[in-house]
């Protein structure tokens, strides 16, 4: 699974970015090139050869289907060429700022929601609206959309979904006999049984949960059902520390209960590899997870895993529950080629070639059409996950702000805070008091 990059590296970005804002404001109102603006301003295609690079992370089969893509897409264009460049998570983060610090950024990038409102905000990555003519997003819902956008502007098109919720391993159920309840419907307390009845009847060999604390997806699904979330659409945090509190208190009930494992057993096996994961080694019958199931899968290739959705609160109120973007294309703003770029995004995200190439590796496809294509073909946990991404679309309300500018350590202060409060260090109260009140301090810095 990726792990976000350092302090190191968010400050690259920031200065990265401060810097592609700069020359940005040298360039507007000018033509960039031969893919450069028409006299009505708007972007235009060559009709000489260009070349334009696409840069992403990942490796192995997104690799392979990648450049397949690409080869389809540059024999449809002969007169477009695509560089590629592939990288790992950590380093391509640590390139994309060194890059588009030197204005020479990607004409294409592979983007995550952790940073489109800092490059977007400092003018690194383009308004995608204004390239409609190449670029249709017609295909995607208004809530799926919205997942790329940012200060009501659209700057990245969405690629794959998924949502939080709770992974669960039938093959522990089956042999202590634990049925689940109906996962359209169970709340809170049906996971507090669920997980007692696993951890009595296994003599506590198996525990029933390994509890959320730690993240801010779970957490904001806590609070939308609670009639909270973390961050409004301006970047404001608007989280009570009574709903953080709270949210605290739940797993630590929990963990004192024994239905999970200790604090100590937890931190141990926080660093751990996916092969030695809880989940996957049988140690714990469910767990909340992000809808990449099928990763979980391959490290625990004997057991029946399964997704449910997050239980909810008896009083939630419909809409709670919101799609999250697994990654997206963005369009540098000083391309000089942004018709041609806009095209290959277009390609990437609408041609049934490509569609059926990437299938769900990228997560499941935003595009509907995409995930009719390849459903014949999916089975295991691949399956799991597009029904479960199904029946959260049907549920979804409005998605959450991406991330804001300064909030890129949201995730890393959470869970050292949630460390803290699980080792008795501190209240839960105390610790949400201490982590909204510096939350907002890196976040009014970084304005």
């Amino acid at each position: 699974m990726k792990r976000h990059p350092g302090s190191r590296v968010r400050s690259r970005i920031l200065t990265a970015v401060a810097a592609a804002a700069a020359s940005v404001l040298v360039l507007s109102g000018c033509a960039v090139g031969n893919g450069g603006s028409s006299s009505d301003g708007g972007p235009q295609l060559s009709k000489k050869p260009v070349t334009i690079s696409l840069n992403w992370w990942g490796a192995g089969a997104r690799v392979t289907a990648t450049q397949d893509a690409v080869k389809l897409f540059e024999k449809a264009h002969p007169n477009i060429t695509v560089k590629l460049q592939s990288t790992d998570w950590g380093s391509y983060w640590d390139k994309l700022a060194t890059t588009v610090a030197g204005g020479n950024a990607p004409d294409v990038m592979q983007f995550d929601q952790l940073y489109v409102a800092s490059y977007a905000q400092r003018g690194a990555i383009a308004d995608l609206s204004t390239y409609s003519k190449y670029l249709d997003t017609s295909s995607l819902s208004k809530n799926v959309l919205a997942t790329g956008e940012y200060d009501g502007k659209l700057y990245a098109v969405p690629i794959g979904l998924n949502s939080m919720g709770v992974a669960v391993n039938r093959t522990i159920l089956d042999k202590y006999g634990v049925e689940l309840p109906d996962g359209k419907s169970w709340t809170w307390n049906d996971l507090n049984r669920v997980a007692t009845e696993i951890t009595e009847k296994s003599d506590g060999k198996v525990k029933g949960l390994d509890p959320f604390g730690g993240d801010t997806p779970s957490l904001t699904l806590w609070a939308r059902q609670h009639g909270n979330q973390l961050f409004d659409q301006k970047g404001n945090v608007v989280l009570k520390p009574s709903m953080l509190a709270g949210y605290w208190q739940y797993a630590l009930d929990q963990i004192k209960s024994g239905v999970t494992p200790s604090a100590s057993q937890l931190a141990e096996g926080a660093t751990g590899n996916l092969d030695q994961s809880d989940l996957a080694t049988g140690k714990v019958a469910m767990t909340f997870l992000p809808s990449n199931l099928t990763a979980f899968q391959v490290a625990a290739p004997t057991q029946k895993l399964d997704m449910l959705p997050f239980p909810s609160a008896a009083d939630a109120k419909k809409g709670w529950q919101y799609l999250k973007s697994s990654m997206y294309w963005t369009i540098s703003s000083r391309s000089k080629h942004p018709a041609e770029a806009a095209e290959l995004v277009d390609f990437l995200t609408t041609d049934p070639q490509v569609g059926k190439l990437f299938g769900a590796e990228r997560g499941m496809p935003a595009n509907p059409k995409f995930q009719k294509l390849i459903a014949p073909d999916l089975s295991g946990s691949d399956k799991i996950v597009m029904n479960y991404i199904k029946q959260v679309t049907s549920e979804s309300g409005t998605p959450a702000p991406v991330t804001p500018v300064g909030g890129q350590d949201a995730d890393t202060l959470l869970n050292q805070l949630w460390q803290n409060v699980q080792f008795g260090k501190t209240t839960p109260h105390d610790a949400a008091v201490q982590y909204i009140t510096q939350l907002k301090k890196e976040i009014a810095a970084a304005k």
